[in-house]
């Protein structure tokens, strides 16, 4: 049985080989072929250059922030201060520890309920924008 899918092999890759042959007689086709293939090789050198661009970029950034100077660090701070600034806040705060635990509480439950309501606001109006939108003619 091997030798017949061999022998059969090679007799499909001949055949194939004759058509191609002869497909790659007509010049209109050599001439499409190697349009596509000159496409697809300037496809994938931009594609390269770009990526290796993006890696030098980034390697650079990453030296930027190794040495210090990135933006980065200036964030990192004022986060930090923000933090330091909060605690220090809650520590020197007029008010009894359990009064400003519950005014903060108070607080980010207030937040968080307003967030709620915008954001079920904002989804009943992008609701009633599709239901207004004209039908495009086609079902399912």
């Amino acid at each position: 049985m091997r030798n017949f899918r061999s022998r059969n092999s090679a007799k499909d890759w001949a055949r194939l080989a004759a058509k191609l042959g002869l497909l790659f007689t007509d010049p209109k086709i050599r001439a499409a072929v190697a349009d596509n293939f000159k496409d697809g090789v300037d496809h994938v050198t931009d594609t390269v250059s770009s990526t290796y661009e993006d890696a030098v970029d980034r390697f650079a950034a990453a030296g930027e922030a190794f040495r210090g100077r990135s933006h980065w660090s200036e964030v990192t701070g004022f986060l930090i201060g923000v933090g330091v600034g909060a605690g220090l806040g809650l520590l020197l705060a007029p008010a009894a520890g359990s009064e400003t635990r519950e005014a903060i509480r108070d607080k980010a439950v207030d937040i968080k309920n307003r967030v709620v309501d915008s954001a079920s606001g904002e989804t009943g109006r992008v609701r009633n924008s599709v239901r207004s939108m004209p039908s495009t003619g086609t079902e399912g």
